[in-house]
């Protein structure tokens, strides 16, 4: 993980980035129903009246709002939310994707799938980790190279 030394400001943000992580996968679901109720909606109403015009909007955020609900619980609720509360933030910050010489955080690579899919669902995701990889107890090394 490389050296030890954080944010010395860490015990400001760690409870907030706790309690949002914490709620991050309901949000996420909450989000996703949001846009499939939306969708249905607009593709009966919209989508008819227009006769089939921007139909393809309403269909998107029905496909979206579902692989949102599948990801939050499937994905963040465990890998994510659970470790937030239970403050792992090794773990986090372990969570990494390795592209050769880079280690990607899983954190926000579902943040911004979840943000591509729902505009919103992905922000309780991408503010703790942005806040864990640059303010966190420890400093994220993005480099496998020591």
């Amino acid at each position: 993980m490389g050296t030890e030394e954080g944010n010395p400001n860490w015990s400001k943000y760690e409870k907030s980035v706790s309690d949002l992580g914490k709620w991050a996968w309901i949000i996420g679901i909450l989000s996703g129903v949001i846009y499939v109720i939306w969708g249905i909606w607009g593709a009966v109403t919209v989508g008819t009246f227009l006769f089939g015009f921007g139909i393809g909007y309403f269909i998107w955020m029905i496909i979206g709002g579902i692989i949102t609900v599948l990801i939050s619980y499937t994905i963040i609720k465990p890998n994510f939310s659970d470790k937030c509360v239970d403050k792992d933030w090794d773990f986090l910050l372990n969570w990494v994707i390795d592209m050769g010489s880079l280690r990607f955080p899983w954190m926000l690579f579902w943040g911004i799938i979840l943000e591509i899919f729902t505009w919103w669902g992905g922000l309780p995701i991408l503010i703790p980790a942005i806040l864990l990889l640059f303010a966190g107890p420890k400093k994220y090394e993005w480099s496998t190279k020591q």
